[in-house]
């Protein structure tokens, strides 16, 4: 063990100069957390800058899962993190017993967790007892639209972005109790947990955020782990080698890296069916049945879709109203394709779209809009409502066709001066039937495929342009029928509206408030009633059925689409992922002049959702905003907004963490000084300054130690300037001469004396030691001989 190397006897004074003096680790400094790498310690501080680093990396990936993170709220749970550390590593000096220090320790994790979710934005009275009911409803709500969202979430829903970012927190924390609790044994195996934990923090999110640069992210981290390893117990004269052995490494992975970074995965996770059963692909039943959801929801690749702009991809039309839900009839099968095309129709809205089948097994083509052609080698057959079947074997993976589509995406102005008069072929979408006696959705069977589109129970608008209570027996047949209230509530969104839109848009905005987006809502009698009366929980059958509906009780053509939302936008091949988790449905409605245009009543939370709003939105939630401008303007602002998140946002958003985990630090370092000169007891402030900031700075003062025999030890071994400090600090002390007090330019030139020519780490510790001005003042002790 390296003892400290002691002061020069006045004999030897001509015999040694500075650098035989150099900085040796003194007796008192292997008392500290600061102990030396060769005696076995690392430092305590080291370690938490470096904790801090790399959590503040970490935390700054994860903000990427939101559109707009909160900088300032996961900076303020890195730096609770880190305190509670540092707080943990003291209570091994507590003079208590290990049972004491260990409940002390275990309170402090409790207290950051509190204060970091709290932090990160959890309400303060849902961490007490009698509000975690509600915190665990809140969270479960935002986990129903976090699971399967898409990346960057877009949405406003505030627990949806609030759970995403409980992940750092949860982290983080645990993080902090693993790096810095107290154990001799056990240290090494809590400390690779910890790095374990913090690289999980990092690399969640960069797996699912396709981020600017990921080389040179790879490489921050890369430093900040070999910090994290190596740094609190390197020596000094390690650095470099440690420096040149990172640098080495990075030159090594660079090619690799390079090379690795491809369009395509080398494993496609997303096609695994790991006991998914056995077939060629995920099928769906498309009609509504309002039960507990039983689509597949296992993150499967459907389709990937090539298209200029993000659509919903419709698989069939779902035109009748049986009294209880909502189905195809075949109605209209075989008919021609372009016979619901408006005469007139705007060329902007044509568009060839590309989808290739992945893990799909469908016996309908999956499009968008209303199609009038189709290449593909499958022989299919069209209809005028969208739905178009295969007729040679569902669609399997591989298979790949063009749909050439109109999609209407119009302004809120052109369906404002859209006429509420239609021709009378769009009648039958305002027909809807009421319930036969002893009808009833829990015991209802699969719908006959030969079912007529018209029977004695439907009712209907009398003409284009009216509503259905327009003839008085078919208004009294309503409010006698299960459906009176639905009949009244459909009449009093549409009073006072001056427009077909104007309708729509107020139904669209009633189930914004006071419904909660659900997948497992009770099943009822009559399913849509109760939705909007009863339970008012459901997902997007619910949603969509209701509003078309309601719609249909207005006298307005509507239909109910199924089929799958846009999916996630591949920034390299520009294709959409579609995955079963974004099987959905969703209303059209008829303009005259304009077309079918989608509209989504469904509430961003749902899965399908989350990943449509905002950027790249499709054209049914575009439409249905009132907002007067195109969809396509909306849409290139969404997407030059994310373009800037995903890459030159990202790195200002490091930058500015890191800087603010580098501020913190330093603000750290310089409480712990604070906390360590209140642990001195007694002398005089500025010799017990000096005693502690030689030792610090390696140099063993024993308490004989006079302030002559220092400042002459001082003279030879680092010069006049350490040697002037001394001497003004004896003239103040026994000449009284106040006058000679060290001036902040004194003890600068002290500083640099005692660290002259040992690096920035030895500079650092000089200032902290050291700083430009006293920081406290202290009870009087003998601490240093006259």
């Amino acid at each position: 063990m390296r003892g400290a190397r002691r002061w020069p006897a006045a004999g030897e004074a001509s015999r040694v100069n500075a650098a035989a003096v150099a900085v040796r680790p003194g007796a008192r400094r292997r008392e500290t957390a600061r102990t030396s790498a060769a005696a076995g310690g690392e430092s305590l501080i080291l370690r938490g800058l470096a904790f801090a680093a790399l959590a503040g990396l970490g935390a700054g990936e994860w903000g990427g899962l939101l559109s707009a993170p909160p900088v300032g709220r996961s900076a303020a749970v890195v730096t609770i993190a880190a305190a509670a550390g540092f707080a943990i590593a003291s209570t091994s000096r507590i003079p208590l017993a290990a049972p004491v220090r260990t409940l002390a320790r275990c309170v402090l994790v409790l207290a950051a967790a509190a204060a970091a979710l709290i932090a990160i934005g959890v309400p303060a009275r849902l961490l007490a007892p009698h509000g975690w009911g509600a915190l665990h409803g809140d969270i479960q709500r935002g986990l129903a639209g976090a699971s399967s969202t898409g990346w960057p979430y877009q949405s406003g829903d505030h627990w949806v972005r609030l759970t995403l970012l409980l992940g750092i927190p949860a982290l983080v924390v645990p993080a902090a109790a693993l790096a810095f609790w107290p154990a001799r044994r056990a240290a090494p195996v809590l400390r690779a947990a910890a790095l374990v934990l913090l690289l999980v923090l990092y690399a969640l999110p960069a797996t699912e955020v396709q981020a600017g640069a990921p080389i040179g992210r790879g490489l921050i981290l890369l430093a900040l782990v070999g910090a994290w390893l190596w740094l609190p117990r390197l020596r000094r004269r390690d650095l470099a080698a440690a420096g040149f052995a990172l640098a080495l490494a990075a030159a090594a992975a660079l090619p690799v890296s390079a090379a690795l970074e491809r369009h395509e995965a080398w494993i496609d996770y997303s096609g695994w069916r790991i006991a998914a059963g056995t077939g060629d692909g995920r099928s769906f039943d498309w009609d509504q049945r309002y039960g507990p959801l039983a689509w597949s929801r296992q993150g499967l690749t459907m389709l990937t879709v090539r298209a200029p702009h993000p659509h919903y991809w419709k698989a069939e039309t779902l035109d009748r109203f049986d009294g209880l839900r909502w189905i195809h009839s075949d109605a209209g099968r075989n008919s021609d394709p372009t016979a619901e095309l408006p005469p007139a129709r705007n060329p902007r809205w044509n568009e060839d779209i590309r989808f290739t089948v992945r893990n799909l097994r469908s016996d309908v083509l999956i499009a968008a809009g209303t199609v009038y052609a189709v290449d593909t080698d499958k022989l299919v057959t069209g209809s005028a409502d969208g739905t178009i079947r295969v007729i040679d074997g569902p669609l399997a993976t591989g298979d790949t066709y063009v749909a050439h589509a109109y999609v209407p995406d119009p302004t809120a102005a052109q369906m404002r001066a859209a006429p509420r008069t239609f021709p009378t072929q769009f009648l039958s979408y305002t027909y809807f039937e009421l319930p036969a006696r002893g009808a009833s959705a829990l015991t209802m069977g699969p719908p006959r495929p030969d079912a007529p589109n018209v029977d004695p129970s439907t009712v209907s608008a009398p003409s284009p342009g009216s509503e259905p209570g327009a003839d008085p027996a078919v208004r009294r047949m309503i409010l006698e029928s299960p459906y009176a209230s639905t009949y009244r509530l459909a009449r009093r969104l549409a009073a006072g509206q001056r427009t077909q839109y104007d309708v729509v848009q107020s139904v669209q905005r009633y189930f914004r408030h006071g419904f909660t987006y659900d997948e497992h809502p009770p099943l009822r009698r009559y399913p849509l009633p109760a939705f909007l009366f009863r339970d008012r929980i459901g997902y997007c059958q619910q949603f969509s059925g209701a509003m078309a509906l309601l719609l249909r009780m207005d006298g307005i053509p509507a239909r109910v689409a199924a089929g799958f939302a846009p999916g996630q936008r591949d920034p390299s091949t520009k294709d959409y992922r579609v995955r079963d988790l974004d099987a959905h449905s969703w209303v059209e409605v008829w303009f005259t002049g304009i077309g079918w245009v989608p509209f989504d009543p469904t509430p961003p939370l749902a899965p399908a959702l989350a990943q449509a709003s905002g950027r790249g939105a499709p054209s049914a939630a575009v439409g249905g905003h009132d907002t007067g401008a195109t969809g396509a303007k909306q849409r290139a602002v969404g997407s030059a907004g994310a373009a800037q998140s995903g890459g030159q946002s990202g790195w200002w958003r490091i930058a500015l963490v890191l800087a603010g985990v580098a501020a913190l630090g330093l603000a750290a370092l310089w409480l712990v000084t604070v906390l360590r000169a209140h642990r001195v007891r007694g002398g005089d402030p500025a010799l017990v300054e000096l005693r502690r900031a030689l030792e610090r700075l390696g140099y063993d003062v024993p308490p004989a130690t006079t302030l002559l025999g220092l400042e002459r030890r001082l003279r030879t071994a680092t010069g006049p300037a350490a040697a002037a400090y001394v001497h003004a600090l004896r003239e103040c002390r026994f000449a009284g001469r106040r006058s000679s007090v060290p001036s902040p330019r004194d003890r600068r030139r002290f500083r640099r004396a005692l660290s002259a020519g040992r690096g920035p780490i030895v500079r650092l510790r000089a200032l902290l030691a050291l700083p430009p001005a006293p920081l406290l003042r202290f009870p009087h002790a003998p601490l240093m001989g006259d």
